[in-house]
């Protein structure tokens, strides 16, 4: 297969530990090893070398694509930023349709592995039609770039595209300055801080195969929209609401307890980080039983604490956790683990008549997946697409339901947010009570 070759050269060459987000994934983890991947549309007129110069830019702009992750002579891993470099961009030919090529391209990508002691942390591919450019794939190390960060990626190359980053810039913060930042005296009591909230939390958890469903809902999204204006909140914090409601009925419980596994990208700058930098932030709602408005409010309030304190040191919550846990045959586990990767922390209209959302639920539709989005074989998982075609994915402890349908648990999560938004009674006063009679009935599709 034909390569293009790329030399690039960064602002410094740098090393440090790895971040806390870092030594996560490193211990014992596959998806070190394992890769994401992106394909971007190129604007049409743009030629190989204009295609090529993207990549040149993505590895002197983000260091952690021209990152290694040697282990030391003391067994400790490390990342080590190269200045100069070059990197071989393959040239993938495609024909009619060029969908079915380019995702064969895409399959073939999925399964490389990165040497991560001495490979870049990516790969870039361009794909052609008569070497005319047509998209960019690009794969990444998981170690190198969670998933909100590929995000930024693709974001960033899309601006650059279209002449949005047209000279050199100098990011705010890379993996190395967050390595150094972590090892400071305020960071350290961060992490202290941090781990005294997981804690309060842990102390509070019970102790104890994978199935997996997407649904695609116009009703939930214009319900979520309508109460998202009506309480000035974030559309997270209700769909937070919803599905905790949703499984404090499923098991039993006035209170659940949650995961947030995309916890610190609240601001911009965490949002435009292009690294490992993903940590998880714990959380309790223990008024189920009350009104749904009071709900949301409290998911939103345990939700910003959990993120406040998703700043650890994750060996040091390793410790925390082995602690609670001495002597007992049962570890603890949370009830559901809630991933909102839209970052959606703004109000959100919906435009249509509020009378009309009861009709949409006719066009909604589920799907079986063959893989649990987040949580694995433990967790029952499904996942709420966006407007965008983004991913909301929930994951909930199976154990406490192994046989229930997650069809009936999804529409239900509907039922609810779509009785609150058009004013019904029941779900608005007493939401708990108004799930617990739709999941025990047999009045679902």
């Amino acid at each position: 297969m034909e390569k293009v070759t790329i030399r690039f050269e960064g602002k410094r060459r740098a090393i440090a530990p790895l971040t806390w987000a870092q030594r996560r994934t490193w211990r014992g983890s596959r998806l070190k090893y394992r890769s994401y991947v992106h394909t971007q549309s190129v604007p049409p007129g743009k030629s190989i070398e204009e295609v090529g110069n993207a990549a040149k830019w993505a590895f002197e702009e983000f260091e952690s694509l021209r990152t290694v992750f040697p282990v030391g002579a003391d067994g400790d891993p490390y990342q080590k930023v190269e200045k100069v470099g070059s990197a071989e961009i393959l040239k993938i030919p495609t024909g009619e349709p060029a969908e079915t090529d380019i995702q064969n391209a895409i399959h073939r990508l999925k399964w490389e592995r990165f040497d991560i002691t001495t490979e870049f942390g990516a790969l870039f591919a361009i794909a052609t039609r008569a070497d005319v450019p047509t998209h960019l794939i690009c794969l990444v190390s998981h170690l190198a770039v969670d998933g909100q960060g590929f995000k930024a990626l693709g974001g960033a190359l899309d601006s650059y595209f279209f002449g949005e980053h047209d000279r050199p810039s100098v990011p705010r913060l890379q993996p190395v300055d967050r390595a150094q930042l972590e090892r400071s005296t305020k960071w350290q009591e961060k992490s202290a801080r941090s781990l005294e909230h997981w804690k309060s939390v842990l102390e509070k958890l019970p102790h104890d195969g994978g199935r997996s469903e997407v649904m695609d809902s116009c009703a939930l999204r214009a319900a979520v929209s309508v109460i998202s204006k009506k309480y000035s909140t974030s559309t997270s914090a209700i769909y937070l609401a919803a599905v905790s409601v949703v499984t404090g009925a499923l098991i039993g419980r006035s209170k659940t307890s949650f995961l947030l596994p995309a916890s610190n990208r609240l601001n911009q700058e965490e949002r435009s980080f292009v690294g490992e930098l993903v940590q998880f932030a714990p959380g309790l709602l223990e008024s189920l039983d009350m009104p749904f408005e009071a709900v949301v409010v409290d998911a939103w309030k345990a939700s910003l604490k959990g993120y406040r304190s998703s700043s650890y040191d994750e060996q040091a919550l390793q410790s925390v956790i082995t602690d609670l846990d001495e002597g007992r045959e049962c570890k603890r586990a949370f009830d559901l683990s809630f991933n909102d990767t839209r970052n959606s922390t703004e109000v959100e209209t919906h435009r249509g008549a509020t009378d009309e959302i009861r009709d949409l639920t006719k066009q909604t539709n589920i799907e079986s997946r063959e893989y649990a989005y987040q949580g694995g074989s433990r967790f029952l998982s499904f996942a709420l697409r966006s407007a965008g075609n983004d991913i909301l994915s929930i994951t909930v402890h199976d154990s406490y339901f192994p046989e229930f349908p997650t069809r009936q648990i999804l529409l239900a999560i509907e039922a609810l947010v779509v009785g609150v938004a058009v004013g019904d009674a029941e779900p608005l006063h007493h939401p708990l009570r108004f799930t617990k009679a739709r999941l025990s009935g047999d009045a679902y599709r």
